[in-house]
């Protein structure tokens, strides 16, 4: 009697660890899949990025979105903040709805034929001489966008001022190129025109039909940059120029 008792006993200890044992395996895969299904921040391409292009031309130009998926579909090592993409370029084509990996983007020097500047198609790396004055106290960084405001003599013997290029992208300041987004740190100061002016080289991308025009305009003229905010529409340029004639506004703000 006693020993039945006992196997009773035992069978019951049995079915109780056997449950407490179900019952931790269910929680435990219930947690894993919550844990999967748990979404994560990953980049993810919203169009087709072409190999070349860098990763800041990419967030700019909104090829590029920061999307939440479940953790359980997020490729292992993508990238899940701008910050990784800054100095890298598209390895190869990128296409449209594909996450951001580490191994698809490389350094400016492995840029076959690019080099440290980034040059938009179409456009041609071009440097001019600015004292510190002229590009905005040295607020003027890699990256940025500029506005070109020339001012040039008249036959008449009058000087005119007005805008002559907007929105052209910075691509290095000095020796501190595009690609680094770094601020400018004080090299690649060159001595050139106006006597002993120290001057600083600023590298832009010009349309290539306007390449000339830019040239002339440092050789013969005045050029002062003004910093303007992305994608900003251009300011009104006056027709004729300003001069000592119409300098004053008609009304004071």
């Amino acid at each position: 009697m006693q020993s039945r008792v006992l196997a009773i006993l035992i069978a019951v200890v049995l079915g109780l660890v056997a449950t407490a044992a179900l019952v931790v395996y269910v929680n435990g895969a219930d947690r894993r899949a919550i844990a999967d299904q748990k979404p994560v921040i990953v980049l993810v391409a919203t169009k087709t990025i072409k190999a070349g292009m860098s990763g800041e031309d990419a967030q700019n130009g909104n090829f590029i979105e920061a999307k939440s998926i479940p953790r359980a579909s997020a490729v292992t090592g993508a990238f899940r903040s701008p910050t990784q993409l800054e100095g890298r370029f598209a390895a190869v084509d990128i296409v449209s709805g594909e996450q951001l990996l580490p191994t698809r983007w490389v350094g400016a020097a492995d840029v076959e034929g690019r080099g440290l500047l980034p040059i938009p198609d179409g456009d041609q790396a071009l440097s001019i001489g600015l004292d510190i004055t002229r590009q905005v106290a040295g607020f003027v960084t890699p990256g940025d966008n500029v506005g070109m405001v020339l001012t040039l003599p008249r036959p008449d013997g009058n000087n005119s001022t007005r805008f002559l290029l907007q929105n052209v992208r910075v691509l290095a300041v000095g020796a501190t190129a595009l690609t680094t987004r770094t601020a400018q740190g004080g090299g690649g100061r060159v001595n050139q025109g106006k006597g002993a002016q120290n001057l600083t080289a600023i590298t832009l991308a010009i349309k290539e039909k306007y390449v000339e025009r830019v040239v002339h305009a440092a050789e013969n003229g005045d050029i002062y940059l003004t910093l303007m905010p992305r994608n900003a529409d251009p300011a009104p340029r006056s027709e004729q120029g300003i001069t000592d004639s119409n300098v004053y506004p008609d009304e004071l703000q």
